[in-house]
This record gives structure tokens, C-alpha cells and sequence, in this order.
């Protein structure tokens, strides 16, 4: 298949919509239910959220497969039963101290239900590539997709993985985003076979990746904390721009949606 390349810079457009990356970890815990109502508290209408699978196949909502930055614990989640890992405390201490000692490592079911009462708030669930290697392609995809069946209307299932993503949408994902790593022929390819909704891709690579992989599908850049970052990426056609910072970034007058 022939790249079709375009470099030219886009017309300007209007402030992006911002994403609380993992809720808003500049203030608060990252991937917590109250960093995430923090964030809806400012705002925001997007949030993203990461899901491990523990070893008894229960969805977590969390980053990193050991929590060892989080909750300074040496405990792998795909290793460990959900039993154990319930009531482990991740209000990142180094960070933050003991401030956020009370804040709870959430099952991906608590977030669903949290969801399920806000208004107007979307949620990305990137389904990691940690727990598709160690639990399995088909049990992770399962387990995440069972516990988001009563809001699939609210979530976009997302993950750098793109077969995980073609077993979602037949397992009833009604929207995906597939992370792209890689500006080539062969993802243009795969973006073209799966045609997700959305393609997210780190905001050093965003130029690129915009024009080796052109299509139907909308962009979400991750991530960046400046205002001026944000509207550059608007400028070269990002539709979406993930912060750590939602509320600041929300609160300034040169990002107001028009």
C-alpha cells in the first residue's frame, strides 16, 4: 500500500478537547476513583484509565503491573488474586506522603459504576499489554469487556495492542483507539483493517504519525501539561490532547471550547 504523505500544516482550529490522563495525577493519585471525580469536579468530560488483570482474571484500574510506584508494594497484579490486591492503598507516597493513604487501588467494576452516575463523561480503557501477554489475549480481553458491558455507551476500549482490539469490537466494543508506536506502511495497514475510531499517539511523534497513517479516524495526542503545546497540536489537526493537568488546563481562558 502507497503512503500517502501530507506535510503541509493544517488551517487553525479551535482549543482541542482535553483528556484527564489517568484522572488528574498532577494533584492526585493517578488512576483513582477520586482523582477521576476530582477531575469531573473541574470539568472534564474525557478521562482515561489503565486496566491490569489479576491472576484470578479481575480487572484492576491501574498503569503499571507491579505497584511498586503506587503503593510501594513489590506485588505484580497479574500475579496476584484480587482478594490481595483489594484494600491496597495507592496514593503514591512518594509523591504525595501519606495524604492519600485512604485512597484505595479501585476494581475496573467500581469505575464502571462510578461512571455510570456522572453525566456526560466518556471514559478511555486502555487494556495493557502486560496483562494480554501474562493472563492471555482472549481471558484479559474477556474479563475487561464483561465488566464494561453495562456502559459501553460511556467507554472507548483502547490498547496498543491492535488484535486485542478487533476481539473487543466482536466481543461488543462500540468504539476503539489503537495507539500507534510506528509512522510506516505496515500501520497504515493495520489502521485501515481495523478503522478505529480514534489512533493516539505520543505528541513527539504526532506529525509525523499524522502523515504516514492518513484516515477517517480522529487523533488524540498524549500528553502535555502546556497550554501552548496543546494549541500547536490543534494546529497541526490533534483532535484530542491528554494532560496530567486537566483543571489547569481547563481553567485557561486560551483553551475555552468555541
Amino acid at each position: 500500500m502507497r503512503v500517502r504523505r501530507n506535510h503541509a500544516r493544517m488551517p487553525p482550529h479551535s482549543a482541542p478537547v482535553l483528556v484527564g490522563h489517568r484522572g488528574w495525577p498532577a494533584h492526585w493519585p493517578e488512576n483513582t476513583l477520586e482523582g477521576f471525580a476530582a477531575a469531573v469536579g473541574v470539568g472534564a468530560r474525557w478521562l482515561e484509565c489503565d486496566v491490569q488483570v489479576s491472576a484470578d482474571r479481575v480487572p484492576f484500574v491501574c498503569h503499571d503491573v507491579s505497584l511498586k510506584r503506587t503503593a510501594g508494594l513489590d506485588l505484580n497484579i497479574t500475579a496476584t488474586p484480587a482478594a490481595k490486591l483489594d484494600g491496597v492503598s495507592i496514593g503514591e507516597p512518594e509523591r504525595f506522603g501519606k495524604r492519600f493513604a485512604t485512597v484505595k487501588l479501585a476494581r475496573l467494576s467500581q469505575l464502571v459504576q462510578w461512571l455510570l452516575q456522572q453525566s456526560g463523561v466518556t471514559q478511555f480503557v486502555e487494556i495493557k499489554r502486560q496483562s494480554l501477554r501474562h493472563r492471555g489475549l482472549q481471558p484479559t480481553v474477556a474479563a475487561v469487556m464483561q465488566e464494561l458491558r453495562v456502559a459501553l455507551d460511556r467507554c472507548v476500549v483502547i490498547s496498543f495492542d491492535h488484535t486485542c482490539l478487533d476481539l473487543a469490537r466482536r466481543q461488543g466494543a462500540r468504539t476503539i483507539g489503537w495507539a500507534v508506536e510506528t509512522a510506516n506502511e505496515q500501520s497504515h495497514r493495520i489502521a485501515a483493517d481495523l478503522q478505529p475510531d480514534y489512533l493516539f499517539t505520543d505528541e513527539r511523534l504526532f506529525a509525523r504519525m499524522r502523515a504516514a497513517i492518513p484516515g477517517p479516524w480522529r487523533w488524540i495526542v498524549y500528553h502535555t501539561e502546556s497550554p501552548e503545546r496543546v494549541l500547536e497540536l490543534a494546529d497541526r489537526g490533534a483532535y484530542m490532547v491528554e494532560t496530567n493537568d486537566i483543571g489547569t488546563l481547563l481553567n485557561d481562558p486560551r483553551l475555552q471550547q468555541t
